[in-house]
């Protein structure tokens, strides 16, 4: 063997392996299984519904913005999350039955949609996309995400 063919497997050998790595790291981040909330209750008797609509992409600012969005919920609104007015849910938009909600909100990427219903219809919502800019800043975050919530509540 001369030295370019040594040179040509050596180049080869790094390139597989930087596909590998490259394609390992990306199916970690690959998380079909989003935290789901407890889609039991009936949002149809929610006053207000807060949906995390994800995809099966999550990264680590995704789960961060889960995490958060329902930490604002359930710890801002105990009373009325055990009573079932305000709903947290997260929704999968890549799963068939979810992609409707895409048009529906003009959603082109995950955000968090805070929906006022009166009588099981929708009457208004929200987009809060700025969760994005506010993942790494909680106490911001948390009172964000609540201040929709609190004047959907004082609607009824």
């Amino acid at each position: 063997m001369n030295i370019k063919t040594i040179l040509r497997w050596v180049l080869l050998v790094i390139v597989v392996g930087s596909v590998g790595v490259y394609g390992l790291q990306k199916s970690r981040k690959h998380d079909p299984e989003p935290i789901e909330a407890s889609v039991s209750q009936n949002t149809a008797l929610a006053t207000v519904v807060v949906t995390y609509f994800t995809t099966d992409v999550r990264c680590d600012s995704c789960r961060t913005i889960e995490r958060l969005s329902r930490q604002a919920i359930e710890e801002g609104f105990p009373k009325e999350v055990a009573n079932g007015e305000v709903v947290f849910r997260v929704l999968n938009t890549d799963r068939e039955e979810n992609q409707h909600f895409l048009t529906d909100y003009e959603l082109t990427n995950k955000t968090v949609i805070v929906s006022h219903q009166k009588s099981g219809k929708q009457t208004e919502w929200v987009n809060r996309q700025d969760v994005w800019l506010l993942f790494d800043e909680p106490a911001e975050f948390l009172d964000y995400l609540r201040e929709p919530v609190k004047r959907f509540l004082g609607k009824t």
